[in-house]
């Protein structure tokens, strides 16, 4: 059930009408998604901000890289470290290499009291009020506002640490107090403090219908300075670039703009390259060469401006983007030095398969993965959202968004127009048995919305193509459909080696949808535990309403249709998925969109070798050898444009083959450079396509064609 943060309990009593909806979503757009993080005990939180912000003022940060000595804390960060925390709360901001406080700084700085931080913190980091808001309705533990918030907020959070940081923040202020069971809850000053604050509600988050009026903050004069250049000026649309776009992104900081915000931040003062990138490698745990690539993107979209040689800074519009805290104007920014950004919301006016705006890309000169780039930027910003694992629809807040900017049409690059037939590449089943493959498929969505497809008791034999569906794809799977039992119990082995149980709930249902009246959570829970299983998954036609997709998440089920499971199959099939790969569907949060994922990341390794086979067979004619480095540089303007880890990684493939694939030439120290001829490529390919028959062979027996449990056989 959706928690009310406006109930009487909870409502502002000095103003009970709640902020305008509009209202609210322009502050959510404007608030940072990420609290500030001093990386100090909790004890030392409040006091270590005081004491920065009393140094700060008494000017002693004029060295972004000194690090200051501290009585607050045993051991101290730079500056420069601290900075990242503390411009988010809005209390410090930089000025040629010198740390200052804002108006806000001074003003703490003046009243040095807990409650003027929470309030600075509640009117710019997301979620921070509403956090209080919970806590004043009803005492909780960290487990249980995390999943409210989750429910009413529809995130993607995997974990609670978003939350305890938030409450951990509450504590400290004096804003909440413990209670017994873990349950936290709001003090006498933490109500009286909430009641001053606004609140965004989860309605204001919600995806409106596409003809609502939504406002939208207005773009700072540098941003909107850019935009206003592009839609004046002849040429400007095709000048903007299609360059490669790479953004860190570890698991422990999934947000792609949040971490751009953070890299571009430390340039915000001139910064030398090795500096900047040497920052970004240890600040997200990445090799440094890995980091190399994020340059140019970050030049190329307009965020980083080379001031002389090796020396950068964020431009003025990146500079404004960081004041504002606005995703929106970061893709303001996007749109007017890239293409394809406005364009690709206007792509997704309504509900539509990835695949149709992969291929609407490639029509302003992007390939796949810089469109799937520019997609996750497009639902972190709350422009679009996923409607399932294949497909996006724009928000209401994005349709507004593209009546401010200045469009293009599309136009097909000649080299691009050479890729597009193949951009919906085959997903059928290998040569020697498609027809097997394509059973399974249709056999799935068919009996999906047919119970009593093939004369058997209703829903079996939707039950039994979801067992042969897994079986294809490696996975143990065994058909139980008893009393007291859940339908399907499916095993397999992560890339660890540990073995994963999940159990399947079959829904045929001749509506085409399943609702929570379709669902029992009693029963599943049941199931998983008399299984030990760890995962739970419904599969169904289609899925209505959003009580039984609340109820997914809150317990952590796996929602996947009919469709979407064929769609995996086959995939599985066209580009040998391991059970270890496609288990990740099963994981409830992002499962699908993770795998979505890999199977493009799959594909455009396979695209990237055939890419590289004929630029060696081409380059063959004239007797040249090539490296990694020509490569990279003769496609750089290909719709796949490799990057040169990608090409490394494909000549260490072929390495590691040892088929006489391609021939070294040159081995030099630094491999970007070793040459190499074709070898005989097509020898080595009938090889390695014996060698898979023989496994196949193997594995399948000369007598297994047969689709488990209803006798159907393969021609």
């Amino acid at each position: 059930m959706t928690p009310d943060l406006f109930s009487a309990t909870s409502q502002p009593t000095t103003d009970p009408i709640a902020p305008a909806l509009g209202a609210q979503r322009s502050k959510w757009m404007q608030q940072a998604s990420s609290v500030p993080n001093l990386q100090c005990g909790k004890d030392e939180m409040f006091p270590l901000t005081l004491e920065l912000v009393r140094r700060i003022g008494d000017g002693e940060a004029t060295d972004l890289d000194a690090r200051p000595q501290l009585s607050s804390v045993a051991s101290s960060r730079s500056w420069r470290q601290y900075s990242y925390a503390l411009r988010p709360m809005g209390l410090v901001q930089s000025r040629k290499g010198v740390l200052q406080l804002t108006p806000e700084g001074s003003e703490l700085l003046a009243d040095e009291s807990p409650l003027r931080l929470a309030s600075l913190l509640a009117q710019r980091i997301r979620l921070f009020a509403e956090v209080l808001g919970l806590l004043v309705r009803e005492p909780l533990t960290v487990e249980e506002a995390n999943a409210e918030l989750i429910e009413s907020y529809n995130l993607e959070w995997t974990s609670v640490s978003n939350t305890r940081v938030r409450m951990t923040w509450l504590e400290v202020l004096g804003l909440t107090e413990w209670l017994g069971e873990r349950k936290q809850s709001a003090t006498a000053e933490g109500r009286s403090l909430f009641a001053t604050w606004e609140v965004v509600t989860p309605s204001a988050l919600a995806l409106h219908d596409s003809g609502e009026a939504v406002d939208i903050p207005e773009a700072p004069g540098e941003i909107a300075a850019l935009l206003a250049h592009l839609a004046a000026t002849d040429g400007a649309q095709e000048a903007r670039n299609t360059y490669n776009i790479w953004v860190p992104s570890p698991k422990e900081d999934p947000n792609k703009i949040e971490n751009l915000r953070t890299c571009i931040a430390a340039a915000e003062d001139q910064m030398e390259k090795a500096a900047l990138l040497g920052f970004i490698a240890d600040r997200f745990g990445l090799k440094r060469s890995s980091v190399d690539s994020m340059l140019p993107f970050m030049r190329a979209a307009g965020l980083l401006l080379e001031v002389r040689r090796g020396v950068f800074t964020a431009t003025p519009a990146a500079k404004a983007w960081l004041r504002s805290g606005s995703d929106i104007d970061f893709i303001r920014i996007l749109h007017a030095n890239m293409k394809f950004v406005g364009e690709l919301i206007r792509a997704a006016k309504v509900n539509v398969p990835r695949n149709d705006v992969y291929r609407e890309g490639i029509t302003y000169g992007l390939n796949k993965d810089k469109v799937r780039w520019l997609t996750a930027f497009m639902v972190e910003s709350g422009l679009l959202i996923e409607t399932s694992w294949s497909s996006v629809q724009a928000t209401a807040t994005g349709l507004s968004l593209i009546e401010t900017l200045p469009l293009a049409e599309p136009h097909l690059p000649e080299a691009a127009a050479e890729l597009a037939p193949g951009l919906a590449q085959s997903t059928s089943g290998a040569p020697g048995e498609p027809d097997k493959l394509s059973l399974i498929v249709e056999s799935l969505t068919r009996s999906s919305v047919d119970p009593g497809a093939d004369g058997a008791a209703p829903g079996a034999a939707f039950e039994v193509y979801i067992e042969s569906a897994f079986r294809h794809m490696g996975f143990r799977a065994q058909r139980i459909s008893g009393s007291g039992d859940t339908d399907i119990l499916v095993q397999w082995y992560d890339s660890n080696g540990s073995l994963r149980t999940a159990i399947v709930d079959g829904k045929s249902t001749s509506s085409g949808r399943v609702t929570h009246n379709n669902v029992s959570d009693v029963a599943i829970d049941t199931h998983k535990e008399k299984r030990s299983a760890e995962y739970v998954a419904i599969i169904g036609p289609a899925f209505s309403g959003d009580t039984i997709k609340n109820m997914a998440k809150r317990k952590q089920w796996a929602l996947i249709t009919a469709d979407e499971l064929g769609q995996v199959v086959s995939s599985a099939e066209a580009l040998g998925l391991r059970p270890a790969d496609v288990g990740m569907l099963f994981e409830a949060s992002d499962g699908l969109s993770r795998l979505a994922g890999l199977i493009d990341t799959r594909q455009r390794e396979l695209d990237i070798l055939s890419l590289v086979i004929s630029r060696l067979k081409t380059e063959s004619e004239t007797e040249e050898a090539v490296s990694a480095r020509d490569v990279s540089l003769i496609e750089r303007g290909s719709a796949l444009a490799p990057n040169i880890d990608e090409l490394l990684d494909t000549f260490r493939l072929f390495d590691r083959l040892d088929l006489d694939i391609v021939r070294s030439v040159e081995d030099v120290q630094d491999p970007r450079y070793a040459t190499y001829r074709i070898g005989d490529a097509r020898s080595a390919a009938k090889r390695l396509r014996a060698i898979a028959t023989a496994i196949e062979s193997g594995w399948t027996g000369p007598a297994s064609t047969t689709i488990t449990g209803l006798g159907r056989t393969a021609p």
